[in-house]
C-alpha cells in the first residue's frame, strides 16, 4: 500500500474545469428538468384520474339516460296501442251511431206515421159519435113528463 500522503489529489487543469463546470450546469439543468418531468407527470397523472373519473360519470349518466329512454319507449309504444285501440272504438262507436241515426229516422217516420193514423182515428172516432148522437136523437121519443100517472104527494 502506499502511505496517505503518497495518494495524489488530481490536479485539474484549466481546460478540464470549464468542461467540469458545464457539466455540473448541465447537471443541474438536468436535475430542474427531471424535477419538471415528475411535477409534468403528476399534473397527468391527476387529470387521467380526472378523467376517468369524469368517464365514469358519464356512464353512469348515460346508463341512466338510456334506462329512461327504453322506459320513454315502453310508454311510447303502450301509449300507441292504446291510441290505437281508442281509434278503433271510436270508428266502432261511429258505426253504431250511424245505424242508431238509421234507426232513429226510421222510427220517426214510423211515428210521424202511426200519429198520422191516429189522428184519423180520432177524427173518425169523432164522426161516428156525432153520428152516434144524431141517430139517438132521431130514433129515442121525445120526452115528455106524464104528469097524470104520477099520484100527488102531498
Amino acid at each position: 500500500m502506499t502511505p496517505m500522503t503518497a495518494v495524489q489529489t488530481p490536479t485539474f487543469t484549466r481546460e478540464q474545469n470549464p468542461q467540469l463546470q458545464q457539466a455540473r450546469a448541465q447537471l443541474a439543468q438536468l436535475e430542474q428538468l427531471l424535477k419538471q418531468g415528475r411535477t409534468h407527470l403528476q399534473t397527468l397523472r391527476t387529470q387521467v384520474e380526472e378523467s376517468r373519473r369524469e368517464r365514469d360519470e358519464l356512464r353512469g349518466k348515460l346508463e341512466r339516460a338510456e334506462a329512461e329512454r327504453d322506459d320513454l319507449m315502453e310508454k311510447h309504444e303502450q301509449m300507441a296501442f292504446l291510441l290505437t285501440e281508442a281509434r278503433a272504438d271510436r270508428d266502432r262507436v261511429a258505426d253504431d251511431l250511424r245505424g242508431s241515426e238509421g234507426l232513429r229516422t226510421s222510427l220517426a217516420e214510423k211515428l210521424d206515421e202511426t200519429t198520422g193514423g191516429l189522428d184519423q182515428l180520432r177524427a173518425a172516432a169523432d164522426r161516428a159519435l156525432s153520428l152516434a148522437r144524431e141517430i139517438v136523437d132521431v130514433y129515442s121519443p121525445a120526452f115528455v113528463p106524464d104528469t097524470a100517472s104520477t099520484p100527488d104527494v102531498e
